[in-house]
């Protein structure tokens, strides 16, 4: 619907494929990034791969979301690639929440994170899956430089006959690097979860 741009944020159109490349300059602080995806319509299989170029000594937030609405008995299907390249003593804190909204059909979303932080570059995601989400594969891949930090806060909520798997890999590259993930799941009725 409509794209912004600022002096230290570009956000660029890719020409191989569906999605977007996002470029913060070194030093940029307090600024933040929204990318926001519908799924109004049944019968779609979207697919987009975000790129986030985040500059040496950065301090900013990316906000995703993804609402996937079925109606009338066909699916809806949403699969966000997400990676992230984080420069030197880069700080990224990147919230995701995700819905599954309206009547009959299945809705999935399945999105994958991809990592890659240098020396001293800190990432934290705040992750949660609401409700309403039918199908769900979760994949969380990170490659970790001396220094760096990975801050995980994953929360799912599934009901009725829903499913949701999530795989996570992380690579501690580096002297102090390190990893803190705590996953909180809620499964109601005959839901299943997998970790």
């Amino acid at each position: 619907a409509s794209r912004n741009t600022t002096a230290n944020i570009d956000i660029v159109s890719k020409t191989d494929k569906p999605g977007i490349d996002i470029y913060i300059k070194d030093g940029t602080k307090h600024q933040s990034v929204h990318i926001p995806v519908l799924i109004t319509q049944t019968g779609l299989d979207d697919l987009v791969y975000n790129d986030f170029h985040i500059g040496a000594d950065c301090d900013v937030v990316i906000v995703a979301g993804c609402g996937v609405h079925t109606e009338h008995g066909e699916p809806a299907r949403h699969n966000g690639i997400h990676r992230f390249f984080l420069a030197r003593g880069a700080h990224v804190k990147y919230v995701e929440k995700h819905i599954g909204t309206g009547g009959e059909g299945i809705r999935s979303i399945d999105p994958v994170t991809e990592a890659a932080l240098e020396r001293d570059a800190v990432l934290e995601m705040d992750t949660v899956q609401l409700g309403g989400v039918d199908r769900s594969v979760r994949k969380t891949e990170a490659a970790l430089e001396a220094g760096a930090k990975l801050l995980i806060r994953e929360r799912i909520l599934t009901e009725h006959r829903q499913e949701a798997t999530t795989y996570f890999r992380v690579e501690l590259n580096g002297t102090g690097s390190g990893v803190d993930l705590v996953s909180r799941s809620v499964a109601r009725d005959d839901s299943r979860q997998s970790y």
